[in-house]
């Protein structure tokens, strides 16, 4: 269950990423040639002739590149005010109804989300802000369940699997857009992603227990298990009244956590929020094209999850390292390698749009190679958030 509420979460999330790019009039001046396949002209040849490029019908929003700045940056704003108020109330109140509340919340603004954005785009950036709000508190909800099922040696697993479970819904979320926009329209997808999310709170709400104890159909041995070794980890499965708010800001640890994550989660978030922005008005791909090859580093970076979390499983179990020791790895080799990646594709793009003038560029080499190379950050970027064993 708590994998295909990281399926939907990401599901209402992420679906404007790639419908905004059919929602938006373009300026007539911007509607013409993409700039990388331009090149073309160069010779006698017309562009628009060319038949690997069909022009998509124009959307029905006449917004503007700042407009849709703050349209996509709507849900951010609203995201990172529930951060740790959504983590305080899930121990206090439990994960089955924070983290099922953020996922109705979402499928609601989903499917009212048509109506606010032809009503203004005013009203549809506070919805957006207001859905963000709501689904802010969806991971720091998920850590407290955790903190109460998962016994500490099998998280990495867990992480990797349910956690990345949202880089494999933006992996099918873009090309399912894709395809529905493509049929019947923008508004279509996000009423299918709403819907769906709908239809996992009935599921959620009706098997979803806070503590293996409040189960009624868990057996002895497993509930045994479970709370004998959360026992010996040390894991507190009590909720806490008192929040060590001092000693929380006074840690060098969780500031060097926030800065990373920082890091980390600014290139996603470009990668989420501009990608299929950038292959629809720079490299000129197709609404359908466009959110295939916008998911396959989402779908890389999942494989990456599980490929690097059972790699650190695999070294703390044998004794090859430490706890400690395979976070600050995996951690230092993730973000740096994603950072040496993220940059090859901005100089790859400079290369392939300003080719020699004594080169004819071939269109498929042209188009595809920036896409590529993206897949190669996407893959990186899984290493550092894999391998965590141990207690949280």
């Amino acid at each position: 269950m708590a994998w295909f509420g990281f399926i939907n979460l990401y599901m209402v999330r992420i679906n404007l990423s790639v419908i905004i790019v059919a929602m938006v009039r373009r300026n007539m001046s911007d509607a013409t040639t993409p700039p990388c396949l331009g090149l073309r002209n160069t010779s006698h040849e017309s562009f628009a002739e060319d038949e690997h490029f069909i022009p998509d019908e124009d959307g029905e929003m006449e917004w503007d590149e700042t407009i849709q700045g703050l349209v996509l940056a709507g849900f951010f704003y609203g995201y990172v005010v529930s951060q740790i108020p959504g983590g305080r109330m899930a121990e206090l109140y439990g994960t089955r109804w924070v983290f099922g509340g953020c996922i109705l919340a979402g499928g609601i603004c989903a499917l009212l989300s048509p109506v606010a954005a032809r009503a203004h785009y005013g009203v549809f950036i506070a919805l957006r802000i207001v859905q963000g709000i709501f689904q802010g508190v969806s991971w720091p909800a998920m850590h407290s369940c955790i903190s109460h099922w998962i016994p500490p040696l099998e998280r990495p697993r867990f992480i990797a699997v349910v956690y990345f479970a949202a880089a494999l819904s933006t992996s099918f979320t873009l090309p399912l857009c894709g395809v529905i926009i493509a049929r019947h329209g923008w508004a279509a997808a996000f009423y299918v992603t709403g819907a769906l999310s709908l239809a996992w709170c009935v599921f959620w709400f009706a098997f979803m227990h806070d503590s293996p104890r409040q189960h009624p159909r868990i057996t002895p041995e497993e509930l045994k298990y479970i709370e004998e070794t959360l026992q010996r980890s040390g894991t507190n499965s009590s909720r806490s009244m008192k929040l060590p708010l001092k000693s929380i800001l006074s840690s060098m640890p969780v500031w060097a956590i926030i800065v990373a994550s920082a890091g980390n989660n600014w290139g996603l978030t470009v990668f989420l929020a501009k990608l299929p922005t950038y292959m629809k008005t720079i490299l000129g791909f197709s609404i359908t094209e466009n959110g295939f090859l916008s998911a396959l580093p989402f779908l890389l970076r999942y494989m990456g999850a599980i490929i690097w979390s059972s790699l650190g499983d695999w070294l703390t179990k044998h004794g090859y390292l430490s706890i400690s020791a395979s976070r600050r790895l995996f951690s230092a080799i993730g973000k740096r390698l994603a950072d040496n990646v993220l940059q090859i594709p901005a100089f790859q793009t400079v290369a392939i749009c300003q080719p020699p003038q004594t080169l004819r560029p071939d269109l498929t080499w042209i188009r595809f190679r920036s896409p590529v190379l993206t897949c190669c950050f996407s893959l990186t970027l899984s290493i550092p958030s894999s391998p965590f064993p141990g207690r949280f």
